[in-house]
């Protein structure tokens, strides 16, 4: 598949997201764990792997997206976005862990239960293209919607002076 068509299916794919509004991590992970009939469940994570800062893992009863706990609110938006990006496009990774990282997750997830792991250093070009597509396509989705639904912030003597120039114009600028 060429990179156009990988974008134009990506495209499609978030297009046709439904994303709740408001919009917050936590309950896009549960609305599409709902729609997929499988939890979607976050777990933020001291991410001391090399450099690594997210991680999908897939077990039979559920997803987990590990995430960088220690960096700023929207590269974990980031993140999280991305690694729905693999989920949402099955992409395929090796059951593989390195012994850090599997001492890691065995606290939170049962190890003998992991049937796919993906870090950001076990998948292809043409799986991290598209991964990081979705997760900028969904970003700036919302960000627009945000944008749309943002009251606009008001200068309190700039409406004032919008006001008394308004009133003047009424008036034919007469006193």
């Amino acid at each position: 598949m060429t990179r156009e068509e990988a974008r134009r299916e990506c495209e499609a794919l978030v297009a046709g997201l439904d994303i709740p509004e408001p919009f917050n991590l936590e309950s896009l992970c549960q609305h599409l764990g709902a729609q997929r009939e499988r939890p979607i469940v976050l777990m933020p994570t001291a991410m001391a792997f090399g450099n690594l800062c997210g991680l999908w893992l897939a077990t039979a009863r559920a997803d987990y997206v590990f995430y960088e706990e220690n960096t700023s609110r929207l590269h974990q938006k980031h993140i999280v976005c991305h690694e729905i990006g693999h989920l949402l496009r099955q992409h395929s990774a090796s059951r593989t862990l390195g012994s850090d990282v599997a001492r890691a997750l065995t606290a939170a997830v049962e190890f003998g239960e992991v049937q796919r792991v993906l870090g950001r250093d076990t998948y292809n070009d043409n799986q991290e293209f598209e991964a990081e597509l979705i997760a900028t396509l969904i970003i700036r989705r919302v960000s627009r919607q945000q944008a749309v639904d943002a009251p606009a912030a008001v200068n309190p003597s700039a409406q004032s002076a919008v006001a008394r120039i308004a009133h003047s114009l009424s008036r034919g600028g007469k006193p």
